[in-house]
């Protein structure tokens, strides 16, 4: 049986990387080494001979999660011991990446967390009245998985904000963390939730409640991070920053640097006239961690429910661009993938044609 990692369509080999893999691995000095065993276990259970492999072009596809260049390389180059031309090798990002640059075909579809779970329209189904609802928090922060930057993260705000003003959740999976990252928060409790907020990853984007509605303003902690250990390192933008706009927020982020220009290159208005995103031009990551709590708090200490009404056709606005995004975000990938698989198959010789 063709393993996950694997799907064949006529002369392309999609290769999901990122599934059922032993994450911290990636980072150890015997990467390459742990890709080969993986590799070559994948292609016995598909049926496959390395030699048989050259009649095929090859694409990397890291699908939902953020791997990006250097993740790759270990990959690319275990491929190449094996006598893989790297002709037929290619990329197709979720993440940011200088494709210009990289000695193989690539391509970068960074919309596509968009349609993670489809949250979206499972959200527009709720017919939620979003100027009718009644706030009673000031600002929203979600980290349902629990790493220790955001336990740092998570100790800051609580040190900074009266909690009656705050909705913050932290540890969905609290057995599933080490004792010292329950130390970074003390005195505060762990883990932190939102009623019964311990759900899926499937039903977490679909909430029985509007509990994370009733804020008009939020952090946002996207997934990449340069501190934690096992992280992505580059601009990854997934679903958590377009549900802001479509909750009708005014946002924040905690992310890498760069990220939050990008977001602003897809046409969201950040509301700079009234939130510092300087941060994001911050390079060390703790001073942008600082920054960001003490400009969070200084925006909560505004009324921000007035503000919320006051800018409401913006806000709207960027609700709107969400909608937008998501009808033509599933066009944009196949686009790219197309373009992707035709610039390989052109170095494929009749002859090694399967």
């Amino acid at each position: 049986m063709t393993p996950d990692r694997i799907s064949i369509k006529d002369q392309i080999i999609w290769y999901n990387i990122w599934i059922q893999h032993e994450f911290d691995r990636l980072y150890s000095r015997q990467v390459k080494k742990y890709w080969r065993e993986l590799f070559i276990e994948d292609l016995e259970r598909a049926n496959l001979t390395i030699d048989e492999l050259k009649q095929y072009c090859i694409i990397v596809n890291p699908n939902w999660e953020g791997h990006n260049a250097q993740d790759i390389e270990p990959f690319r180059l275990m491929l190449t011991e094996l006598g893989f031309p790297m002709k037929q090798f290619g990329v197709l990002f979720s993440c940011y990446e200088n494709i210009e640059s990289l000695p193989y075909p690539a391509e970068c579809n960074t919309l596509r967390l968009i349609y993670n779970a489809h949250w979206h329209p499972i959200l527009l189904k709720q017919n939620i009245p979003w100027q009718d609802l009644k706030m009673d928090r000031s600002l929203l922060v979600l980290m349902r998985r629990a790493s220790e930057s955001r336990c740092k993260l998570a100790k800051k705000i609580l040190d900074k904000f009266d909690r009656k003003d705050l909705r913050i959740t932290l540890g969905t999976f609290p057995k599933t963390i080490p004792d010292e990252w329950r130390e970074l928060v003390n005195p505060y409790a762990y883990p932190l939730y939102v009623g019964d907020d311990r759900a899926s990853n499937e039903e977490q984007h679909n909430p029985s409640h509007n509990l994370f509605y009733t804020a008009p303003f939020q952090m946002v902690v996207e997934t990449s991070n340069e501190t934690d250990r096992l992280s992505w390192r580059s601009i990854f933008v997934t679903e958590k920053s377009f549900k802001v706009f479509a909750w009708h927020q005014f946002p924040i982020w905690y992310a890498v640097s760069g990220l939050v220009g990008k977001i602003r290159d897809m046409g969201f208005d950040l509301f700079d006239d009234l939130i510092d995103h300087s941060y994001d031009n911050l390079i060390d990551p703790l001073a942008r961690m600082d920054r960001v709590v003490a400009e969070a708090y200084r925006f909560s200490n505004h009324d921000t429910v007035a503000l919320r009404q006051t800018h409401w056709s913006r806000l709207e606005s960027n609700a709107g661009l969400v909608k937008q995004i998501t009808k033509t975000a599933y066009s944009v990938q196949k686009t790219k993938t197309e373009k992707l698989q035709n610039e390989l198959l052109k170095f494929l010789k009749p002859a090694d044609c399967v």
